[in-house]
């Protein structure tokens, strides 16, 4: 009856992301000249945002890498020591997982370590969200502060992916959804209203497909991104 219950109870996601599918076809462009590049997907869960654009044939293959085991997952591993060789891979792929991790400056570094020299990096990050642990939410990032925690790579591209449409619904469903409980830490009470204002705030993020492009989005993004190649000559900072 609970799992019944638990299919029947959907709430949908406050966010949109306009920009993976396109970030994730121009890295496929970057890795044309590679041969049979192998691609590492740090914290795949079960959810892989854009990943239909990098099913070319010429990809040799795309390791699924999470900290829990999931039908998805090829190696369970800790982001923070990544069981691979150096240069083991061409392209690593890292959506919505940094926040997620206790020291994301370590990860970062541990990427440099297993990626081939002029190998492309995808990453994506959180800025204006809710709390969301999976199984723990640590951090947040402007786009200096990416660009930064990337410095020892060669930015290629970086900007908004998750607009500020879908901050406004994220933070609007919480804030309702608060108001109703009085902000309680009652279950299903939350769980009840998070239901109820999921559905009525969730189409605002429909708005970012007019929006997420405009020049000065990142200022209040839900999610951001940044493209950028690994090169040898450039610091570790």
């Amino acid at each position: 009856m609970k799992q019944f219950i638990k299919k029947l109870y959907y709430v949908p996601r406050p966010t949109l992301n306009t920009s993976a599918k396109r970030n994730l076809t121009k890295m496929n462009h970057l890795l044309e000249n590679c041969m049979n590049p192998i691609l590492l997907n740090i914290g795949s869960g079960e959810r892989f945002i854009g990943g239909k654009s990098l099913a070319p044939k010429h990809i040799k293959k795309i390791v699924n890498l999470d900290i829990s085991h999931s039908p998805s997952v090829d190696v369970v591993a800790d982001a923070h020591q990544l069981p691979f060789k150096k240069k083991s891979f061409h392209g690593i792929i890292c959506q919505a997982v940094l926040e997620h991790t206790s020291d994301p400056k370590k990860v970062v570094d541990e990427m440099h370590r297993i990626l081939n020299e002029d190998g492309i990096l995808y990453v994506e990050v959180p800025f204006l969200q809710g709390f969301h642990p999976s199984p723990t939410d640590y951090y947040r990032f402007t786009l200096d502060g990416l660009k930064r925690m990337f410095s020892q790579f060669h930015p290629i591209e970086s900007g908004v992916c998750v607009g500020p449409s879908s901050t406004l619904s994220w933070i609007l469903r919480e804030y309702l959804s608060g108001i109703f409980t009085g902000f309680s830490e009652k279950k299903i009470a939350r769980a009840l209203s998070t239901l109820f204002f999921g559905w009525l705030t969730f189409p605002l993020k429909y708005l970012d497909f007019i929006l997420a492009k405009r020049p000065e989005t990142h200022r209040i993004a839900s999610g951001l991104y940044i493209l950028a190649k690994r090169s040898e000559n450039r610091e570790i900072s």
